[in-house]
């Protein structure tokens, strides 16, 4: 039988992301659903309201909120492939319509790599002192960020090098975002060209960045994969070199877990040799090499110490392009990697102060490939049924959509300005969101989420073969929440829904056994 082309799962992919984009991109609609969940007992109301400063909040400035560069649509990161599906007055392209803003982004490097502009050494020179990144995936971070002991490194190390934080926790991460990425001019003078996050909204903020994704690590000795290939990758991936039956892949000594954390603790950085690799982007526009941790002048043009912060992996195959200035667009490559010259002749490599050289061959880095692959399509699995359980609990309710109150600060960006969603400045209607049966409009784009996190999966398994029962589980529960996306009677719906989650649950135990994530309530919001 002909294998199926892994490209018609991504178009798939792109296709309902636009169908979210178009079903739950207007603010009213998405802050309704809000207190919507919080009414049903769902989410908190301080994750509510933390999402909602979250995906809605610009803070005076340029129409950009966190949401613009973490996008609950593409793995809480964006990639280019996300960003093509944009339309052009999407603000994430405001430095290409706002003549205060040209230098902002550099748009050619932004639509083609994902790239962003970062002045993460200092913002008096913005236009020529800056480093080109990817957005980091900011998912499971209550797994993530640790500050390794007797290191350098922040209490909470976050972003590309560790130290993207503004103060150096996750708190104080959305006011380095708002003065870097929601400024009106490059000025960045506070209360003229944004207003920064009051105290409350970071702690609200804060509670709901940690809910996002898993809240815990698994147990990966307890995992066994049912694909061999996936099997062969993950014992790989834990052999530390003790083991003389298995290749060495040595992953999980800096990702215990496939977490982010090292096997002795925290959350670390590493010089691995990445920036050595000729990046293609500086085939059409040249840029500045980025020094990683830290701030001090190479005097080469670069300022840190060459270390950059350890991602978790088990979010590692939908979270390309790779390493921080996504220079790898391939998961296969992007393993093999650190079997290459270039990580072999790193710090990281050193076999005093590292981990040792690696030398996996060709087909063993494709097998901890096939292992990421799986243990990613199984989390997108426990996100597809966390959101059609709650679909279906919204579903079969029968209260309206009020209650549950929810005061949101500063949402658009006026100095002291509050709305109250429930109660103020949105009606409850079943085209707004509200609605009898828990919500319509907030059941339909649970429902979308859910395939959106189904389709990662078929990606991430279909593109190297892997466990094609599971395959057709999955596209069996994409079709069944299809149709009820289409169906009005509410009977009917509730028993599409059950019957998806069902197919759902069926591909994630044909994946293996072992890998119970515990998920965060914010998966939900949107």
């Amino acid at each position: 039988m002909r294998s199926p082309d892994p490209r018609s799962f991504r178009c798939l992919h792109l296709l309902l992301v636009v169908g979210v984009l178009a079903l739950a991109g207007a603010s009213p609609l998405a802050a309704n659903s809000t207190q919507v969940l919080i009414s049903h007992g769902l989410i908190t109301q301080q994750v509510g309201d933390g999402g909602d400063l979250f995906f809605r909040g610009t803070f005076g400035g340029n129409g950009r909120s966190c949401g613009s560069c973490h996008s609950v649509e593409d793995n809480q990161t964006i990639s280019p492939d996300f960003i093509a599906t944009l339309p052009d007055t999407d603000p994430l392209f405001v430095s290409e319509f706002d003549p205060n803003l040209t230098q902002l982004e550099i748009s050619t490097l932004l639509r083609q790599f994902g790239l962003i502009l970062e002045n993460v050494d200092g913002r008096e020179d913005p236009t020529h002192k800056f480093v080109m990144r990817g957005t980091p995936a900011s998912i499971s971070l209550a797994t993530t960020i640790d500050q390794p002991p007797g290191s350098p490194l922040p209490e909470d190390p976050l972003g590309n090098s560790g130290d993207g934080a503004f103060a150096g926790t996750i708190n104080s991460f959305p006011t380095g975002a708002t003065m870097q990425h929601f400024t009106k001019t490059l000025n960045r003078i506070e209360g003229v060209d944004f207003v920064l996050p009051t105290q409350t909204e970071l702690n609200l903020m804060e509670a709901f960045m940690l809910e996002l994704g898993r809240t815990q690590d698994i147990d990966l000795q307890s995992v066994s994969l049912s694909n061999s290939d996936a099997e062969a990758g993950r014992q790989i991936f834990l052999n530390d070199g003790s083991n003389t039956t298995v290749a060495a892949g040595k992953c999980a000594i800096c990702h215990s877990n496939a977490g982010a954390r090292h096997r002795d603790g925290g959350n670390r950085n590493f010089n691995i040799g990445i920036e050595q690799v000729p990046h293609p982007a500086r085939n059409l526009i040249p840029f500045p090499f980025d020094g990683g941790f830290g701030k001090e002048d190479n005097g080469d043009g670069t300022f840190g110490d060459g270390t950059f912060n350890t991602p978790p992996l088990i979010e590692a195959a939908d979270s390309g392009p790779w390493f921080h200035n996504n220079v790898i667009d391939n998961l296969e490559e992007a393993v093999a990697y650190f079997s290459s010259n270039y990580f072999a002749d790193s710090p990281a490599a050193d076999p005093v102060t590292g981990v040792g050289p690696i030398s996996l061959l060709p087909q063993e880095s494709d097998q901890v490939a096939a292992f990421l692959r799986v243990v990613n399509a199984s989390f997108n699995l426990a996100i597809t049924t966390q959101r059609t359980s709650a679909a279906i609990s919204l579903e079969n309710s029968s209260s309206k959509c009020g209650g549950g109150g929810g005061i949101l600060a500063s949402v658009t960006g006026d100095p002291g300005e509050l709305v109250d969603y429930a109660s103020g400045g949105y009606h409850c209607t079943e085209s707004s969101g509200g609605g009898t049966n828990g919500s319509r409009a907030t059941v339909d784009t649970l429902m979308a989420l859910a395939n959106v996190e189904a389709a990662d999966a078929l990606e991430d398994l279909s593109a190297k073969g892997l466990n094609p029962t599971a395959i057709n589980y999955i596209q069996q529960g994409i079709a069944n929440l299809q149709q009820a996306l289409s169906t009005n009677s509410s009977s009917t719906r509730l028993s599409l829904m059950q019957s998806a989650k069902f197919q759902f649950a069926n591909a994630k135990a044909n994946l293996g056994t072992g890998m119970n994530f515990t998920m965060g309530q914010a998966n939900l919001m949107f």
